[in-house]
């Protein structure tokens, strides 16, 4: 990727603020290119009879429940995605017992 899709301008290749891989970032116009499938993986964490639930952040429905997940990044398993993301959120100790496809 050459040129931002958004704006036309040239892209870098970075770290964004607050991640942990490179993407392509137009500095112009702030867009941040994603290049990792449309694919969700996410966990039901359970302890005894509790579930952790996470409150969203971001919209779309900001403010609403959900459980741990997220978008999977390239050459990631379902199951790296998941633990991936549930190790983002605030869970003392964890360990992945199931995996479903």
């Amino acid at each position: 990727m050459n040129f931002c899709s958004h704006c036309g301008q040239p892209v870098r290749f970075a770290i964004p603020e607050g991640d942990d891989r490179p993407r392509y970032m137009c500095d112009a116009c702030g867009t941040i290119h994603y290049q990792n499938p449309r694919i969700i993986a996410g966990t039901l964490p359970i302890s005894g009879s509790r579930i952790l639930l996470c409150r969203r952040a971001i919209a779309p429905r900001k403010g609403y429940w959900t459980l741990p997940a997220g978008f999977m990044e390239n050459a990631e398993t379902t199951l790296e995605a998941a633990a991936r993301e549930t190790r983002k959120r605030p869970v003392p100790r964890w360990r992945c017992t199931a995996s479903t496809p």
